[in-house]
């Protein structure tokens, strides 16, 4: 009697487990633990860093030219320094835009100079083709320059970038006094007169290398 007792009270133990563990029906299913690997990571794009560098170019008319260089936008870059020839010195500054970022990248361009002092002999003869000697008392003469230019740019390092570019270029050339020239004609020094402007184009080509700092 005792056994028959004894099995019947673990028949009951292990019917009111099994009902315990049961789960009734439409019960939600429990939730899976989370993986050890965690949820999939997406690859997130690097937000873009302003760069800085300079620029060292050679080319025509503007000469050697060192200019610092600013990139706030991968499609945008300014740039500012200065260019000597045998003319003189002049300050240059510009905007460029680069549409695409390729392996061999196009780059437009727009820039604004200032020529100061400039030699008058050595431009006229530019002009002419061949040496040719002012008939007047100027020597020198300020000029303004307003280029646009066209270019391609390839980076084989990071840091690195060469460039080449060729363009057009419109020269605004400011005589002080004009009077020089009226008065070396008709021999008259009362003669006065207000500053003269001339314009003319001509064509940009230069190859140049870009050094970034970051």
């Amino acid at each position: 009697a005792r056994s028959l007792s004894g099995a019947a009270a673990l028949l009951c133990s292990l019917a009111l487990r099994a009902g315990a563990w049961a789960q009734p029906p439409g019960a939600p299913e429990p939730a899976a633990p989370p993986s050890a690997s965690g949820p999939p990571t997406v690859a997130l794009e690097e937000p873009w860093r302003m760069r800085v560098g300079v620029r060292l170019s050679t080319g025509v008319p503007e000469g050697l030219a060192l200019e610092a260089l600013v990139q706030p936008r991968p499609w945008l870059r300014v740039h500012a320094g200065a260019a000597r020839n045998s003319l003189g010195m002049t300050a240059r500054a510009g905007v460029e835009l680069l549409p695409a970022r390729l392996l061999v990248s196009p780059v437009l361009g727009l820039a604004y100079g200032h020529g100061f002092s400039l030699d008058y002999a050595g431009l006229l003869s530019r002009l002419h083709g061949q040496p040719t000697v002012p008939g007047t008392r100027i020597r020198q003469v300020d000029a303004e320059q307003l280029s646009a230019t066209v270019g391609l740019e390839y980076s084989p390092w990071r840091p690195l970038t060469l460039v080449g570019g060729v363009g057009i270029s419109y020269w605004f050339i400011r005589v002080p006094d004009v009077a020089d020239f009226v008065e070396d004609a008709v021999d008259n020094p009362a003669i006065t007169s207000t500053p003269l402007r001339l314009g003319l184009s001509t064509p940009v080509a230069r190859l140049g290398l870009l050094l970034h700092f970051n």
